[in-house]
């Protein structure tokens, strides 16, 4: 085994809703019974590449001759990650990857074996330095842009793009497998989870999916949800930037001063409330009218994107 590394510092729609359902339960783990289920998906994509998936959550391993590589350690999917491992081979877990520092993919990484190597962006390390949680370990090994693992047959590259979804997030790929994972990017065939995934920074997440797209990949494993694939990302992006040109518009149209002219004007919020909630209204007319039949939870989620892009391009 060896590392090839730049900067590393050694240190389905039901699917879709149950998995966020868990997330809306994850401060009440004591009362999911989601560690104990028998109930879970294991899915060979690639010679000695799998996916296991419970409680809409997706997790990743590899069999590479010298260990087992994980990615990420859902609550959704607890120990049963280590039934599926068992049962596709007889190799011991070297590596585990976290994807991003939330709880609800890395949760369950205390169930692990003492001695198993953790590596994630160096943001991660930082943000779980801070929450000093037992059930997420500090990682090991760390680095800053870029890195690639090298163990037995397995190339590994680990990027950076940004903070699309939290600082620290990565993109995991397998240049020989020509899979591509990218948890809390898109859940293939569905909108964008919460206020555009809940990104920190719109421009990031836009600029994911371009990064996203040029790789060469065959299967994309997301963190909720089925498979996917490029066409999947590149609809998703399509939805963006309809978003975004309907924001604009929407912008450049309503009239504050019609628009709040019988609002008490000693009453800022709701002067600023009205503004924005026409601004909404205007972009998500355009949206839902188009996107309807395209994509799951358009109609649900449409007012929070819209208002979250009209605010990014206010002041980002």
């Amino acid at each position: 085994m060896k590392f090839s590394e730049k900067n590393f510092t050694n240190e389905s729609f039901f699917a879709f809703v149950l998995g966020f359902v868990f997330i809306i339960s994850f401060d009440n783990l004591d009362n999911v019974d989601a560690l104990n289920r028998t109930d879970y998906n294991i899915n060979e994509i690639k010679d000695g590449v799998y996916v296991v998936s419970a409680n809409g959550y997706n997790s990743m391993f590899l069999t590479t001759g010298q260990g087992v590589v994980v990615i990420d350690s859902p609550p959704g999917i607890g120990n049963k990650i280590f039934d599926a491992i068992s049962e596709s081979t007889n190799e011991t877990i070297k590596y585990l990857i976290y994807s991003h520092a939330h709880k609800d993919h890395i949760g369950s990484t205390h169930l692990f074996p003492l001695g198993v190597n953790i590596i994630a962006q160096e943001n991660t390390k930082d943000l779980l330095t801070n929450a000093n949680d037992p059930d997420r370990p500090i990682p090991t090994m760390t680095f800053v842009n870029e890195t690639t693992l090298d163990i037995g047959n397995k190339t590994i590259k680990l990027f950076y793009p940004g903070q699309y979804h939290q600082r620290g997030n990565i993109f995991i790929y397998l240049p020989e497998q020509k899979v591509l994972m990218v948890v809390d990017q898109i859940i293939p065939g569905n909108v964008p989870w919460k206020h555009l995934a809940s990104t920190p920074e719109v421009p990031a997440l836009i600029k994911s999916y371009d990064l996203a797209m040029g790789y060469d990949f065959d299967v994309y494993v997301p963190g909720h949800g089925r498979l996917g694939s490029l066409k999947d990302i590149q609809l998703q992006k399509e939805y963006l930037e309809d978003l975004k040109s309907n924001a604009k518009m929407a912008i450049n149209v309503v009239n504050f001063t019609d628009v709040t002219k019988n609002v008490n004007k000693a009453n800022n919020a709701a002067v600023t409330e009205t503004y924005f909630n026409a601004l909404t209204q205007k972009c998500i007319e355009q949206i839902d009218a188009k996107w309807k039949d395209k994509l799951v939870g358009v109609g649900t989620w449409t007012d929070e994107h819209c208002e979250k892009m009209i605010q990014s391009l206010r002041v980002d």
